[in-house]
């Protein structure tokens, strides 16, 4: 019986990070779509349509989760990047406005609004790190201070009211819009017409920047570097390693994700509620990131555990809404996950150590 634990575990220690969350995936999934052919005799869950619906509907939860894969790993924290979503994606659609109203052009007007997300997002990014870096305040205490500045510029700005896009249609069109799947009809029978089902954009721009993010982690001086001065800074500072850099960019990483995110989420609904959009998204991020393999206090990282992550939290929600479980029970299941995932953690670095 040793001899088998033994033999597991080696095993085990063999395998990727990212096997284990990809197997409770696979198991959630498998859940699902039996209990509801045992209980109703079809499978809402496995439909192409809600697939996509909770692929979508993750896919700016996943865009920001990658930025935070490279803060966390070098052993930083990032709590404002919802309320960074909300004043970025505001900011964004005033400034588009008022540049439509001066009669530029509609494509001059989205532009420059997806441009200044990007910008801001990088800016506000460098501020956190250097905040960090030479200014020597705890992540934690930096990045709670921008969860409350960026919710009260966004809720200042418009009173507490919603940013409306005045674009009339190519705003909208990104996040509304994607690729065709060949194959399929989403239009009624008696409409007698094939509307094929979309890959939305934000799923295809999260997927892009997941790959981005794994070479940028795995075959890159950056992320080498970023993974040991998560291990050991002190280590990293000796081997000639430019720490603050390194963790400055981390940040200024992540403000370009929530640069990104807030662009195409705006985009999607084109408009921006002051007080609703981005909500807990920090919650969600490093949940997804820490349920994908990635250490919280740094020096292991994995972007396809991230993005399996994403995947878990996106199922999960989406599990409890067809099984109709109490909408009050939900945040207990989400939080006994993250905290069994953060268990695991602990248990395989006993193992280890």
């Amino acid at each position: 019986m040793k001899r088998t634990i033994a033999r597991l575990a080696n095993l085990r220690s063999r395998l990727p990070v990212w096997t284990t969350p990809l197997a409770a995936l696979a198991l959630l999934v498998a859940f699902t779509v039996l209990y509801e052919l045992a209980t109703k005799g079809r499978s809402d869950f496995a439909s192409p349509e809600n697939v996509i619906n909770v692929l979508r509907q993750w896919s700016f939860v996943g865009i920001l989760a990658v930025g935070m894969t490279f803060v966390i790993a070098q052993g930083g924290i990032d709590l404002s990047v919802g309320s960074l979503v909300a004043f970025l994606g505001g900011i964004g659609i005033l400034a588009m406005n008022a540049l439509l109203a001066r009669e530029f052009g509609e494509g001059w007007g989205v532009a420059a609004a997806f441009a200044l997300m990007l910008a801001a997002g990088a800016a506000a990014g460098l501020a956190h790190g250097l905040l960090v870096t030479r200014g020597r305040i705890a992540p934690f205490i930096v990045t709670l201070g921008g969860l409350a500045i960026y919710r009260s510029l966004a809720l200042a700005l418009v009173d507490g009211g919603e940013y409306r896009s005045a674009s009339e249609s190519m705003f909208g069109a990104i996040g509304q819009g994607g690729i065709p799947i060949p194959g399929t009809n989403v239009a009624p029978p008696a409409a007698g017409k094939v509307v094929p089902l979309l890959f939305p954009w934000p799923v295809a721009v999260f997927l892009a920047l997941a790959a981005l993010g794994w070479v940028l982690l795995e075959r890159t001086r950056f992320g080498r570097y970023i993974l040991a001065i998560g291990s050991n800074e002190r280590a990293a500072v000796y081997s000639a390693i430019p720490v603050a850099r390194v963790k400055t960019l981390a940040y200024v990483l992540v403000g370009l994700c929530a640069g990104l995110s807030a662009a195409l989420l705006a985009s999607r609904m084109n408009s921006v509620s002051s007080t609703g959009t981005g909500i807990l998204y920090e919650l969600d991020v490093i949940a997804a990131v820490v349920i994908g393999g990635t250490r919280m206090r740094g020096g292991r990282a994995t972007i396809a555990g991230t993005a399996i992550g994403v995947l878990i939290r996106g199922v999960i929600g989406n599990m409890l809404n067809l099984l109709q479980i109490s909408v009050y029970l939900q945040g207990l299941v989400k939080g006994l996950v993250i905290v069994a995932a953060v268990l695991l953690q602990r248990a395989e670095g006993s193992e280890g150590g």
